[in-house]
């Protein structure tokens, strides 16, 4: 975990969490709730830049016809890294440190470096695969059905795909893993509590 007393010495203006993980491990309610305790901060979330099911950097799966969302290639990572970067900017002229958070929710955004490496405090959520299974098997909201089968042949093996990938990154060991099988709200007081200890040293 990078060190919450280096940031204050270094007089950042904003502090960036990236909340990551497993499908259906709670990320996106976290993220949620802390833009709830904190009403200023920003947030962005990986979904918002999904390349359209038609675009040609989107991957097909093999018999099945639409994309495999669970790859880095569906996603517009240039334009997602481009509006962090202009998020953390805005407030780099700022005159007097401030409270300003900037949270990052997405299922790879430690698997893209230019991104993972704007992030301050990097949390990632693991489940095991019947959890996974369950939760995911429960979820109504995707705007293209999936395929009985996409979590066992395309999502979980590429989650594990990505977390290898992910734990031989130079900044791997920053990484702060955390159960999604625990309360949600234990997951939230844990980055909370680091946030509120960068802010008090502010």
């Amino acid at each position: 975990m990078i060190s919450l007393q280096c940031l204050n010495r270094v007089g950042r203006r904003m502090l960036t969490v990236g909340i990551s993980g497993v499908t259906c491990g709670g990320k996106s309610s976290i993220a949620d709730l802390l833009k709830s305790t904190f009403p200023r901060a920003k947030l962005v979330c990986q979904d918002d830049f999904y390349f359209s099911s038609g675009d040609s950097k989107s991957q097909e799966l093999d018999g099945v016809g639409h994309p495999n969302w669970d790859s880095l290639d569906s996603i517009d990572m240039i334009s997602m890294t481009r509006k962090v970067q202009e998020i953390i900017d805005d407030v780099s002229n700022e005159k007097l440190p401030t409270q300003n958070l900037l949270i990052i929710d997405g299922f790879l955004i430690f698997n893209y470096p230019p991104l993972a490496q704007l992030c301050d405090l990097k949390y990632f959520v693991t489940l095991p695969f019947e959890e996974c299974l369950a939760r995911r098997r429960k979820r109504t909201s995707y705007h293209i059905p999936e395929q009985p089968s996409y979590v066992s042949d395309v999502a979980w093996p590429m989650y594990l795909l990505h977390l290898k990938e992910m734990q031989k990154l130079s900044f791997a060991n920053e990484i702060q893993y955390l159960d999604g099988t625990v309360n949600l709200h234990e997951n939230f007081n844990r980055i909370l509590k680091d946030i509120e200890t960068y802010f008090d040293g502010v």
